[in-house]
């Protein structure tokens, strides 16, 4: 097995047909570690970074690729310390279950080739920041063992806990899986709503439509969570504009779960999520605190439960 390194964005645009295949083929993939995530968060996060993507090839077939890039840190605003961090990490948008994509006929033997790659071959970095890395990846344990004479090489955070549900077939098993009481309030909510001047839900499927829902929703974030929290999301330029782009490629690949609540013409609430695979993950959403009152993010959000 032959382990190649990217530096150039050339090669790394070279990369996305194999990668793409990777993707639909690796147990371990997630929307964060695919092209579409990848690439636009490297046009949107790379600048002062330098990219250090790792290439496992068995023969002519790209068998494993592990995304990295090289990037100087300062700590304690004294030291100087270049750190190996997984693309997708280190900006203001929160992704998880980062790592490496590979065939999973050699997954084992993949993760072997590129840790013993970064340990004897790949120059120039002092620290390798294992964060976003899903608990049971085996790079983890593998590193681990490689490095145990040098822990101080390796920095591994907890990774964020995700919480995951099996929904039922249909709407009505969902609501009979629920208390009578938690029912009846939901049904009251959804009528109350319902019964607003032109009240409705709806999917966002049109390109066109993309950027002014953008913004929409950007607005109602900030304006749900203005004085409530000090990381409000939806403010960088780069996570504007990373998280633009992402709506229309995920748009695109079928993928992109963006909805609405609107009334009198005006949308007052806004969920933007995605489909991978069998599962629907909730990124980001926002409702307009003026209209608190009808519960738009608690109707809102069994509409989109409803329409999984």
């Amino acid at each position: 097995m032959q382990i190649e390194r990217v530096t150039s964005l050339q090669s790394f645009d070279a990369l996305e047909a194999d990668w793409r295949a990777l993707e639909t083929g690796s147990a371990r993939n997630s929307v964060f570690l695919g092209w579409d995530w990848q690439r636009l968060w490297w046009t949107h996060y790379g600048c002062g970074r330098q990219l250090r993507i790792l290439v496992a090839r068995a023969g002519n077939k790209v068998v494993g690729i592990f995304p990295l890039y090289l990037e100087h840190h300062r700590v304690a605003r004294i030291l100087q310390v270049r750190k190996l961090r997984p693309i997708g990490a280190g900006g203001d948008t929160a992704p998880d279950d980062l790592g490496i994509l590979s065939d999973p006929s050699c997954e084992e033997a993949v993760t072997q080739a590129f840790v013993h790659h970064i340990l004897t071959r790949c120059e120039r970095w002092q620290l390798l920041d294992l964060v976003d890395l899903p608990s049971d990846s085996p790079l983890v344990d593998c590193l681990a063992r490689r490095a145990s004479h040098r822990p101080a090489l390796i920095e591994r955070a907890p990774p964020n806990l995700i919480t995951y549900g099996e929904l039922p077939a249909d709407w009505d098993r969902y609501r009979q899986s629920l208390s009578r009481n938690r029912r009846e309030v939901l049904g009251r909510k959804r009528r109350k709503f319902e019964q607003q001047p032109g009240a409705r839900f709806h999917q966002i499927v049109d390109d066109a439509q993309i950027d002014p829902a953008f913004d929409r929703l950007a607005e109602l974030h900030r304006r749900r969570w203005q004085g409530r929290t000090e990381e409000l999301s939806f403010t960088s330029e780069q996570y504007l504009g990373f998280h633009r782009d992402m709506m229309h490629a995920l748009l695109h690949r079928k993928r992109l779960l963006f909805y609405a609540l609107e009334m009198n013409g005006e949308i007052i609430a806004m969920f933007y999520g995605f489909r991978h695979a069998q599962t629907c993950y909730y990124f980001q959403a926002g409702f307009d605190p003026q209209h608190a009152a009808l519960s738009p993010g608690e109707v809102l959000m069994g509409y989109v439960i409803e329409a999984a």
